[in-house]
């Protein structure tokens, strides 16, 4: 099918090319090289204890770790290789989207558009962890498109595939599995129906479409009523901690959008939101989608801390059409810039030296990104020289980072707040048993966690030193007589 054509006016084709593809390149090698953020290896521990669903989110980043730990084994390149291939799928998806939209000037179109995913900062940092956020984008961008091609045959007065409806609420109910914020998806394009397509509410075809997408969800609701909702409770109500006041939400909102997604794409991201005509016939829901999620993140913000990549699904339902909004084209080049001192200066911090000021600043996660193989080395000493029957840190953090190092995937946090640790039986874990405790500069062992013991001993520290500087000290405990 012919797609739509677009002026997309004079570009030095071979120059976007050539920058898209050493980045992309770019970005593997930082797959490659970084260091393990502490959020993915939190959700590899989920994938060495399989459950229909999870504490902090559903399952399907767990299960796919746990997939690729049981194919390859416990090490990192298990660890990486699902991202890796997220985010090769994401190009995949924005050459499908540039042959649907802009017909024989495809290329130029997905080249751009291309360009803009590796050039915006949110795309980079989701798109070279584990987390599942890199799965979020890439089934809500493949669920955008079916949907994109439903609705584009829709304004064209044409019926819309129902093949396409179908496979768009399937991939949408996978991204249900990844976050709950792939609802925002969800509402955006029953938003757009009422307001602008009411006779598909007519059709059955809509209702078995939302039913699929809702029936994928089942592992979550299982899980949760089994738990007593505690996921559901913990992602509407028990992570907001509230503000002291107002600006406190609001001043991280904004910074994050000025460093995570740049200055330079305010102007484009108002026009795609906010133009009268849509420049792309059929991308009504995605614009729909975009207002949804982000006025719902803005209002959060004034009642609690909010985080950059919380708005992905808004910043993924723009990608494939913002380039048609990229006026002037000065901004192409200003976005691609920034994008490429980020993606540097973001390898070197957590691949190379950290940049960041982690002592003035209490940046735990670049200091977490360096030594634990040192740290993993003192504590099976220390297992070897106290027999012990089980290991601990002070939260889920450090307990992922550490169960990760050691290849142990009983490892155990005793934070006294509700985690996914809480959830599983770990081995040695019961009254009277001793352990080896962790404790570091940025989760001590608290006087509580002490107290659930006989007897605390310190055995050893361990510092981390990266280019002359301290980033962490480590400190290892004996710790006889648990006390439950």
């Amino acid at each position: 099918m012919d797609g739509t054509a677009i002026e997309l006016g004079k570009t030095p084709l071979r120059i976007v090319q050539t920058v898209v593809v050493a980045l992309a390149v770019f970005h593997l090698v930082h797959l490659s090289l970084s260091g393990v953020f502490m959020d993915e290896a939190y959700y590899w521990m989920w994938g060495q204890h399989p459950a229909l669903s999870y504490y902090d989110h559903p399952a399907l980043n767990g299960w796919l770790l746990g997939l690729s730990s049981l194919v390859l084994g416990w090490n990192f390149f298990a660890l990486r290789l699902p991202v890796a291939l997220a985010f090769l799928a994401d190009f995949i998806a924005l050459y499908l989207f540039a042959r649907r939209i802009a017909g024989d000037r495809w290329q130029e179109y997905f080249w751009l558009t291309a360009l803009l995913f590796v050039g915006t900062p949110i795309f980079w940092m989701v798109t070279v962890v584990a987390i599942p956020d890199h799965l979020l984008l890439t089934t809500c961008l493949f669920a955008i498109y079916f949907l994109y091609r439903f609705f584009a045959d829709r304004s064209a007065q044409r019926p819309g595939a129902s093949r396409d409806l179908y496979l768009g609420a399937l991939v949408l109910g996978l991204a249900g599995l990844t976050k709950y914020n792939a609802a925002f998806l969800g509402l955006g394009v029953g938003i757009f129906v009422l307001l602008a397509d009411r006779r598909l509410l007519r059709e059955p075809r809509l209702y078995l479409a939302a039913g699929l997408a809702l029936l994928i969800q089942a592992p979550t609701v299982v899980w949760n009523v089994t738990q007593h909702f505690a996921s559901f409770e913990f992602t509407l109500h028990d992570r907001h901690a509230g503000l002291s006041q107002t600006a406190d939400g609001l001043y991280p909102f904004i910074v994050s959008l000025l460093i995570f997604v740049s200055p330079f794409l305010f102007w484009p991201m108002a026009r795609f939101a906010t133009a009268r005509r849509s420049a792309v016939p059929g991308m009504g829901f995605a614009r729909t989608t975009f207002l949804v999620s982000t006025v719902t993140i803005a209002v959060l913000a004034f009642s609690t801390l909010t985080l950059f990549h919380w708005n992905l699904v808004a910043y993924t339902a723009m990608l494939p059409f913002l380039v048609v909004y990229m006026r002037p084209r000065v901004l192409l080049i200003l976005q691609a810039t920034y994008g490429v001192v980020f993606a540097v200066l973001v390898f070197i911090n957590y691949s190379v030296v950290p940049l960041t000021d982690v002592n003035g600043w209490r940046d735990e996660a670049t200091a977490w990104s360096y030594g634990w193989n040192d740290v993993a080395r003192a504590v099976e000493t220390a297992r070897q020289e106290n027999p012990v029957s089980f290991v601990a840190a002070a939260d889920y953090t450090t307990a992922s980072l550490l169960g990760f190092a050691l290849h142990d995937r009983d490892v155990t946090s005793l934070s006294p707040r509700t985690e996914a640790y809480d959830f599983w039986i770990n081995a040695g874990v019961h009254p009277g048993a001793d352990a080896i405790l962790y404790g570091d500069r940025w989760r001590p062992l608290t006087e509580a966690i002490k107290g659930r013991f006989q007897s605390v001993t310190e055995l050893t520290t361990v510092d981390t030193i990266v280019a002359g500087r301290r980033l962490n000290t480590a400190h290892l405990y004996l710790a006889r007589g648990f006390n439950g």
